[in-house]
């Protein structure tokens, strides 16, 4: 089973609620995978005065406020329940398919990391999937500890993360 985290976007503006928005969307996602078991515990992890508590506090998750970007990773992966960690950039969702792979994906004795990436929005990235954005990484939890890094797309790159065939599409 899967400990989920989810990263608020850095960018986004507390004050006009995207980041919330964002959030509640990605995390609101994330249920079927519960449900299926896939999910076992879940965890928001954003910059402090974001107003993220009532969010975590009624989804049930953990939450892991932090300035630095790194520390706040590197809290939320420690504070993750299960050894098998995904990490889902806020604003993004996976597409049907998602608990399928995943449940074949947790059986392997040593899964390697493997990079959610974006619908493609273009020819080229329709062609080249490994062009989208990195939306989200599954990877094991002292995978995740030996790298540091503030986003899953970086998180990707320095594991060297395969793409899964499942997608993420925007939901903010």
């Amino acid at each position: 089973m899967l400990s989920a985290i989810v990263l608020a976007p850095s960018d986004a503006d507390p004050a006009a609620g995207r980041a919330q928005e964002a959030i509640v969307r990605s995390l609101a996602a994330l249920v079927g995978a519960a449900v299926a078991d896939v999910v076992r515990d879940a965890c928001i992890a954003g910059p402090p005065g974001a107003r993220l508590a009532a969010i975590a506090d009624h989804a049930g998750c953990g939450l892991v406020e932090e300035t630095d970007v790194l520390a706040r990773l590197e809290k939320a992966v420690r504070a993750a329940r299960g050894d098998r960690v995904f990490v889902l950039s806020a604003g993004y969702a996976p597409m049907s398919g998602f608990i399928d792979e995943m449940s074949d994906w947790s059986l392997s004795a040593t899964p390697p990391a493997m990079a959610l990436r974006a619908e493609p929005d273009s020819l080229a990235r329709r062609i080249f999937p490994a062009l989208a954005p990195c939306a989200g990484i599954v990877a094991i939890k002292q995978d995740l500890l030996g790298v540091h890094a503030d986003t899953a797309a970086t998180l990707a790159r320095k594991l060297g993360a395969r793409t899964l065939v499942t997608r993420a599409r925007r939901v903010v």
